[in-house]
């Protein structure tokens, strides 16, 4: 079985010295019985396949906002269903349109959307019972914003066996 989410998880110096952490969760069915999330239940959560998770939020540059999301599951099944999930639900409801890359993992998918306030990239990858998701909301768009978010999204591919 793949490691734990918290070890999946990029640090802070991994993300990059101009990145500062803002908030982070880490979970556990196991250790936190009451979890639960605004959809689904801790008992839903066992019935899906999933182990446990890191939600955490960075800075970076003051200015720009990275999300990495990374669960795992008891098998492939439970985190190739999640990841085809999520990205049919951000092709269905306006995430953006799709952005070509280099595929990460097994399988990814990245899309792009312009807003008043900025660029957001949504990156999702799957490899083996792990669903790993990174969400950037960079305030200047810039060339060199996928190479940032596909390079974070390697390093994290690159800590799954």
């Amino acid at each position: 079985m793949t490691g734990r989410s918290i070890d999946i998880a990029l640090t802070r110096a991994e993300a990059g010295d101009d990145t500062e952490t803002v908030r982070e969760n880490v979970c556990t069915l196991a250790t936190e019985p009451e979890l639960c999330f605004n959809y689904a239940t801790t008992e839903e959560l066992k019935n899906w396949g999933f182990t446990e998770g890191c939600f955490s939020c960075l800075l970076k540059d003051k200015k720009d906002v990275l999300i990495q999301v990374i669960t795992t599951y008891q098998n492939r099944d439970g985190a190739s269903n999640a990841y085809n999930a999520d990205v049919n639900h951000l092709t269905k409801n306006g995430y953006g349109r799709p952005v070509k890359t280099k595929p990460i993992g097994e399988s990814s998918a990245m899309f792009k959307k312009k807003q008043s306030d900025g660029t957001t990239y949504n990156l999702l990858f799957l490899k083996n019972n792990v669903f790993a998701a990174i969400s950037a909301k960079y305030k200047i768009d810039k060339a060199d914003n996928i190479d940032h978010i596909t390079g974070l999204a390697w390093k994290i591919e690159g800590k799954l066996k």
